[in-house]
């Protein structure tokens, strides 16, 4: 502008020189005045006078007065710049554009026109969001641009696609948002705009993810990760590498997974980036919450949320409201919903910082709101928060936008058990995407799934199968016939059909995928951790519970798909005990020294994370930090299993494998248990032995017919008041296919965990146990497993144990044994209780016993009696147990909520924490005292027993209160007996409920005559123990208790 005003100056100079009449002087004086007042900012006066000399020198008689003419108008639209009147100076330089011009008047009125078109622009975009009447005033420019401001237009042109798309995206509609920002990126990428080309191509990614084109946006985000790299911009490479984590675990990508989990722990590790801390810890958040630790996933949340709250305002704003959103949606997941709805309102607060009240996409924030209401059951409140959805539905015309708004009131009806309203409201949405987008879109794909279930929930059975056959063809056509989805799919449409009495397609659908099942876990598994198992298996296992009841209802009783059931009850029980007993196998067999040093090293991690859980708030940094090791140790010994072994072998156990490892005439009952849609457990039992073709599937009870009884104890099953109404339940269904006198191998499930059948008397005053040789196991899969025990003859033996120590002892006691420090992480943590454990002297006089007859028989013993049996004596025989071990001394197992009366075990939750032994010392721990530094406390859990070697252990015999006990799963039974078998133990003597210390001695060493005399065969000799102490002791409250467990 100063050049313009200097060459105006020369030419108020030179006019007078030519024209010396009045109208000469007259022009002079406007022009310096015009001029004065531009420079004052005074630009509509200026404009005034400007526009007075523009009609004196109109015409043009001369150059000079030409020259005046030119000058003024680009003087006016020089004003109207200055003074933001964008369109009058765009339209007098444009008016200009045709005019007979030298080459610098031409640089100046290009100039004007280039300057106040390209704010126009702005202008009109931000007020209309008319992004193709931006763009074709922006492109109209682009010719009249010098290099500069042609970039500077290219690169808004390249916006106007990225902010259509965004607006585009909003409205759902896909594919004219795809276009965008496709025209986007291309647009940044040709200027050098990587950063702006990254953000565009993240976004191509994201609605191809969401029109189901899942390869092609792994293909889109990687291009984005190598651009981001280029630049070596942490933020992107940590959102992109979230993404690529994400889209990996989709399409089952376990390699995938790992290296964009590396990807991201190296970013972490290598800066203070608080937005890059905050992405990864909304990331892990996830992770957590997707396995199910929701603990866990609420202390990286709050990480985030402590970052985001901190942050510069804009970034703070949204980075809130995308950490309220998390937590809110955990809150959903964990069924808190009062907080739920507390961070579903915060969201809503965020969003009215950058979103309009009359803004179409303020309506999301309703969203949340309502679907929590529905949940909680408070109707009135969900139709009030849907009513504020549904106020902005007629300012909605696309009908992916408007179909979302009948979708959530369908779900919340759903959720609030109005059945036909919620189909009503389906079909409508479907209805409305009709409109516009084929049967394959993948909202309407969704829809179909969410139609199947309602129509089953109203007894359209029909119907139900038709919307669930249209979501499983569509599901396998966007994730292939190998994907998660189309198992899960597959399984519906099974279910839906045997409703509908097609039950030979239902039935192949089943088998069908429970095979793509197991190839699809054979091929994670090797790559997960032990989160991440549990994780991936949870919601896949309890798919699996369909098939049984399935095969009842449909009178399939043994057929070939009754074997498809079998393998599917097969794989689930005890699939992640087996799955982590294969990785120590593994390690223990075929890897090294480092290997083994990791194993432990996540053992002692995993025991202090369970320590400092007992307190979340107070140690939520350290756990994370703990819990983020073991998931990096793990994938490291997960890699190194995967190259020298196969951890997915015990998964190759199936129907005819445990048929062919049955004797001629034995016979093995597997029970199993499953929930109607009353609410009610029922049983079943599947039946196999050697002749038949298929296994026998036999349906049994309903657990409210056992509650019905009043059986308040679990003794009382054997009581003679109530055992036989108990036989004609559980064993008259099925003993019409067990030949007397023959070996009946049985698994318990859930309730029957309390049950040892062979204990129930009869009417006759015999035992059921008198009539066949039962053997409990803890899985069928233990009838085929190798047993390697070492056949060195020694035992070790607990008893008679001081629970009182002074501190000096224990501490004493500990330097006898040369524990890694990885082992006694534990140690010097202070504990509280509220109860104490006495000594049980009949239990030193049970170990005096039994030494003497294991000495009688040449077995090396080494007894644990007084002081001498503490935690540490029992966590060194990690790796070199001995062929029998026994412990005669206290068990405990609590319920989480009885475990908040006992200060010790407060704040646990999971069975494996609140099942144990007490050893010597005990009492000092679970009392609150502080413990000499380097010692451990005597409370010895099943967690810290579930992470050693017990592998040489052929039997452990637990002389113990409540041994048998725990929390009874779909998975298996969690307390003392799943950390034995975990550990490697062969055998296992328990005992299902507490027993005096008289009895369990007298017992104990009759057991072990009999061993001595049954030349070792632990069978027999359990059965003549229990007989001969039930003579002894006829009150089955006694005898009863003890179970022997293979």
């Amino acid at each position: 502008m100063n050049r313009l005003i200097i060459i105006i100056a020369c030419l108020l100079v030179i006019i007078p020189v030519s024209a010396q009449d009045l109208s000469d002087m007259r022009l002079d004086e406007m022009l310096n005045h015009a001029t004065a007042l531009q420079q004052a900012g005074k630009y509509s006066e200026a404009i005034d006078i400007f526009s007075e000399v523009v009609k004196y020198t109109e015409k043009s008689s001369t150059e000079k007065e030409r020259q005046v003419y030119v000058i003024c108008q680009i003087l006016i639209s020089s004003c109207y710049y200055d003074n933001e009147q964008y369109s009058e100076g765009y339209q007098v330089a444009k008016n200009m554009l045709n005019s007979s011009l030298s080459d610098e008047e031409k640089r100046w009125v290009h100039s004007k026109y280039v300057d106040n078109g390209y704010q126009l622009a702005i202008q009109n975009e931000n007020e209309y969001a008319d992004y193709k009447q931006v763009r074709a005033l922006l492109e109209e420019l682009t010719p009249y641009a010098n290099e500069p401001r042609r970039e500077r237009l290219l690169s808004r042109i390249a916006l106007t696609w990225y902010f259509e798309g965004a607006s585009n995206f909003e409205k759902q509609m896909f594919e004219e948002a795809l276009v965008c920002f496709n025209n986007a990126f291309n647009g940044f990428q040709e200027l050098g705009l990587t950063s702006n080309a990254i953000s565009a191509l993240k976004q191509v990614a994201i609605v191809n993810y969401q029109t189901y084109h899942i390869e092609e946006a792994i293909r889109k985000y990687e291009q984005a990760l190598l651009m981001s790299q280029s630049l070596n911009d942490s933020i992107a490479q940590m959102d992109i590498a979230q993404e690529l984590y994400r889209l990996s675990g989709i399409v089952g990508d376990m390699e995938g997974i790992a290296k964009y989990t590396n990807l991201m722990d190296s970013l972490i590790a290598n800066t203070t980036d608080k937005q890059v801390q905050f992405e990864y810890y909304c990331h892990k958040g996830a992770e957590a919450q997707n396995q199910g630790e929701f603990n866990l996933a609420e202390q990286w949340y709050l990480k985030s949320e402590s970052i985001a709250e901190n942050q510069e305002e804009q970034i703070e704003s949204a980075n809130k409201y995308l950490v309220y959103s998390d937590l809110r949606e955990l809150y959903i997941a964990s069924k808190q919903y009062d907080d739920a709805l507390r961070y579903a309102y915060l969201t809503l607060d965020e969003s009215k910082k950058f979103c309009k009240a009359e803004d179409k996409s303020f309506r999301l924030s309703y969203i949340p709101i309502a679907r929590i209401y529905a949940k909680k059951g408070d109707k009135e409140n969900c139709l009030g928060s849907l009513d504020s959805l549904f106020m902005f539905e007629p300012y909605i015309s696309e009908p992916r936008e408007l179909s979302q708004l009948y979708t959530v009131r369908g779900s919340c009806y759903n959720d609030l058990s109005d059945y036909q309203s919620a189909l009503t409201d389906y079909k409508k949405a479907d209805e409305i995407l009709a409109s516009k987008y084929p049967a394959t879109d993948g909202e309407r794909v969704r829809l179909y799934a969410l139609l199947g279930g309602v129509e089953h929930w109203l007894n359209h059975y029909n119907e139900s199968e038709h919307y669930y056959k249209l979501y499983a063809d569509a599901v396998k056509e966007i994730y292939g016939e190998h994907s998660l989805n189309y198992i899960n799919a597959q399984i519906y449409l099974a279910n839906a059909q045997g409703f509908a009495g097609h039950i030979e397609d239902g039935c192949g659908h089943y088998t069908s995928a429970v095979a793509t099942l197991k190839k699809v876990i054979k091929k994670r598994l090797p790559y997960m951790n032990t989160a991440e198992r549990e994780g991936f298996w949870s919601p896949l296992s309890s798919l699996l519970t369909y098939m049984t009841p399935y095969a009842l209802k449909a009178e399939l009783y043994q057929t070939e798909y009754t074997q498809t059931c079998y393998d599917a009850l097969l794989l689930s029980k005890a699939f992640l005990l087996d799955s982590e007993r294969s990785v120590y196998d593994i390690v223990q067999r075929d890897g090294d020294k480092t290997d083994m040093q990791t194993y432990m090293h996540i053992a002692s991690l995993n025991n202090q994370i369970e320590e400092w859980e007992k307190n979340y708030a107070l140690y939520a940094d350290s756990i994370l930090t703990a819990t983020n090791e073991v998931s990096r140790l793990e994938s490291t010994l997960m890699n190194r299993c995967k190259s020298v072994g196969d951890i997915t072998s015990f998964m190759d156990v199936d129907y005819n494998s445990v048929k062919k490892s049955l004797g001629k005439n034995d016979a093995l009952i597997d029970f199993t248990d499953f929930m109607t849609n009353a609410g009610d457990r029922r049983y079943a039992a599947y039946i196999i032995n050697k002749k038949q073709k298929y296994p026998l599937l036999k349906p049994l009870f309903a657990e409210s017919q056992i509650d019905s009884l009043g059986i308040a104890r679990a003794d009382m099953f054997y009581d003679k008041d109530f055992a036989a109404e108990v036989i004609k339940l559980l064993w008259d269904p099925i003993k019409e296919h067990i030949l007397e006198g023959s070996t009946v191998y049985y698994v318990p499930s859930q309730m029957l965990f309390k049950v040892c059948l062979e204990s129930l008397p009869l009417e006759d005053g015999t035992l059921l146990g008198d009539h066949y040789h039962f053997v409990r196991l803890s899985s069928a899969r233990e009838l085929v497993r190798e047993q390697n025990k070492s056949n060195a003859a020694s035992a070790i033996l607990y008893g008679g144990l001081q629970y009182d120590l002074e501190p000096d002892v224990m501490a004493e006691n500990a330097k006898q044994y040369d524990l890694s420090s990885l082992m006694v992480m534990r140690g010097g943590d202070i504990v509280r209780g509220d109860s104490i454990f006495r000594e049980l002297p009949g239990s030193k006089v049970e170990v005096e016993r039994i030494t003497t007859i294991l000495n009688h028989s040449k077995l090396e013993v080494t007894p644990y009696t007084g002081m001498n049996g503490t935690e540490e004596s029992f966590l060194s025989m990690h790796g070199k147990s001995p062929r029998i071990l026994h412990l005669a001394t206290h068990g405990f197992y609590y319920t989480p909520t009885e475990a908040e009366k006992v200060d010790y075990l407060r704040g646990y939750s999971d069975a494996m924490s609140l099942s144990g032994l007490i050893m010597s010392g005990g009492n000092a721990a679970w009392r609150g005292e502080e413990l000499p530094t380097g010692t451990l406390g005597g409370v010895l859990t099943a967690n810290n027993i579930a992470h050693l070697d017990l592998s040489n252990t052929d039997m452990v015999v637990l002389s113990a209160c409540q041994t048998g006990q725990g929390n009874a799963t779909a998975e298996g039974l969690y307390g003392l007996q799943r950390a034995f078998k975990k550990a490697g133990v062969g055998t296992m003597v328990m005992t299902l409920w507490s027993v005096s210390d008289k009895v369990a001695t007298e017992f104990m060493i009759k057991f072990y005559e009999s061993l001595a005399e049954n030349d070792w065969d632990k069978h027999t000799a359990f059965e003549q123990t229990k007989s001969y102490i039930r003579t002894q002791y006829p009150d089955p409250y006694h005898w009863a208790a003890f179970v022997m467990l293979d």
